[in-house]
């Protein structure tokens, strides 16, 4: 697996893990030397996805009434080089991404879908979360796991794997 996607797995697996598992955020990439980053956990559902480290301040989509093929934005982090997208549908990983951009349309095309193109969509009981990764590619910020779904849904939680409900 090259050492870019190990961010991106890593999300994959803690969004489907519901533990308190003990991990070092600069594990997810080769060690560069020394880490200036602290211990941090991988929390149960309700908490930051990584006690310990800043949070990625994330601005939409909104929780329901994203539409199929929503826009994922956040602010810019200090100190990050790149970003790690993953978007979980109710049945496990649905699309993940990485970039440098601070907002992206699920699937990334640069342009609006047109009408009949083939692409991942957003299923109600989705969530995602996005990660900030230093030039080294270690992670100096994360945001919490979020729901998103395309129509009204007040409420929904976002539980991985549990469709939905």
């Amino acid at each position: 697996m090259s050492a870019r996607l190990v961010p991106i797995a890593a999300l994959l697996m803690l969004g489907s893990m519901a533990c308190s598992k003990a991990i070092r955020p600069e594990a997810t990439s080769p060690p560069q030397g020394p880490s200036p980053y602290q211990e941090a956990t991988a929390a149960p559902f309700g908490q930051p996805l990584l006690k310990g480290l800043p949070q990625v301040e994330v601005l939409g989509p909104p929780e329901s009434g994203a539409g199929e093929v929503p826009v994922f934005s956040w602010e810019s982090v200090e100190g990050a080089a790149t970003y790690d997208l993953v978007v979980l549908g109710p049945d496990g990983p649905l699309w993940a991404w990485q970039g440098k951009e601070t907002e992206v349309a699920l699937g990334a095309l640069p342009f609006e879908r047109p009408p009949g193109m083939g692409g991942p969509v957003i299923a109600a009981g989705s969530c995602w979360s996005v990660i900030a990764l230093n030039a080294d590619g270690h992670v100096v910020a994360a945001s919490d796991f979020l729901p998103v779904s395309p129509a009204e849904s007040i409420g929904h939680i976002c539980v991985p794997g549990s469709g939905g409900q």
